[in-house]
């Protein structure tokens, strides 16, 4: 009878430190006593581009209104252009022309709920529950940036099909098997002639390794000699390069300035909860916000497509589930796929 009243009490003070680690500022470190190295990555931890390319800001319940009792936020639009955002249900994208403005759902983005053990917790509290909220908040960040390019990829369908988008001048399409400067130059293009600025290339980390072949006839000795010493280049023409592995490896995205690109209203931002489990020596993390997708106009947004073939589809709309989430076994800490 002591032992089973130790054992639950135990519990609850390792509950009761859960929650302070989740509730206090700066409580990881301020109650971390531990001295354990970092966990060892085996890759790169994932890194969001979406809230770069667009301009994300809060709002408040009441700048929100209902359809149907469901929230949405309010942006006024050119009356010319296509604009391309999700509804409240969040299950698919959507583009509207006609109106002089679009209302944005608040969807809910939410992690897989990850299983805390509480034994490891009691001796690796620090780094234990600092990765696992890592991981977690790496797979909501993955499933806000396939939403910016199933918005981007909507947008540029608009009304026309995959093998024939409605603007299929925004897409550059070439045979050639690696990046070139020259392609970049051509995307760049797409959103000139509308007399709109580049701010930034979304790239998969594995075909900007391409910059690293381009000779002399594609820049000057000076980036060549920077190049070999220090590696890829980030920057290009003052644009800044974003890699991320959600890219299809042979799809450059180019993106107008944030103001001209979209917004990502924000409800609720990353919020972690413990969730309870059927075993009382384990808790559950979920970690969850309430925010809105919105793309502008198709003339904020080009693509690229290397390696194509003629006839080939030029549109891919990922789907909302592509995004693989990570799982923490009680052994261990596993990743984000």
């Amino acid at each position: 009878m002591g032992r089973s009243v130790m054992a639950h009490s135990n519990t609850m003070e390792a509950d009761i430190g859960i929650s302070k680690l989740l509730d206090m500022p700066g409580g990881f470190e301020k109650i971390a006593l531990e001295m354990i190295p970092p966990f060892i990555r085996e890759q790169r931890d994932y890194i969001s581009f979406g809230r770069k390319i667009v301009i994300a800001h809060n709002v408040t319940a009441d700048e929100l209104h209902l359809i149907n009792n469901e929230p949405y936020y309010y942006y006024p639009k050119d009356f010319e252009s296509t604009a391309a955002f999700y509804g409240a249900d969040g299950m698919a994208p959507r583009t509207q022309i006609e109106g002089s403005g679009v209302d944005v759902g608040i969807a809910t983005i939410e992690s897989n709920d990850t299983t805390l053990n509480l034994k490891r917790l009691l001796v690796q509290k620090f780094n234990y529950l600092e990765r696992v909220r890592e991981l977690s908040g790496q797979a909501v960040a993955k499933l806000e940036d396939i939403r910016i390019l199933a918005l981007a990829e909507t947008l540029l369908k608009g009304n026309g099909t995959d093998a024939s988008p409605q603007f299929f001048d925004q897409i550059v399409t070439t045979s050639d098997t690696s990046l070139k400067k020259s392609h970049l130059v051509d995307l760049k293009a797409r959103l000139s002639q509308h007399d709109v600025p580049l701010g930034a290339f979304v790239i998969n980390p594995r075909r900007l390794d391409d910059t690293l072949k381009w000779d002399q006839d594609e820049v000057d000795e000076q980036t060549l000699r920077e190049t070999l010493q220090e590696g890829v280049k980030y920057v290009l023409w003052g644009v800044k390069f974003y890699t991320s592995i959600l890219v299809d490896k042979d799809i450059v995205y180019a993106f107008s300035t944030p103001e001209l690109t979209g917004r990502m209203p924000i409800l609720k931002d990353l919020t972690v909860k413990l969730t309870e489990t059927a075993n009382k020596l384990e808790q559950g993390l979920f970690l969850f916000e309430f925010v809105g997708f919105y793309l502008s106009s198709q003339k904020s947004i080009a693509k690229l497509i290397i390696d194509y073939t003629a006839g080939d589809d030029l549109i891919a709309v990922p789907a909302s589930d592509s995004v693989v989430t990570g799982s923490v076994p009680a052994d261990g800490v596993g990743t984000v796929a």
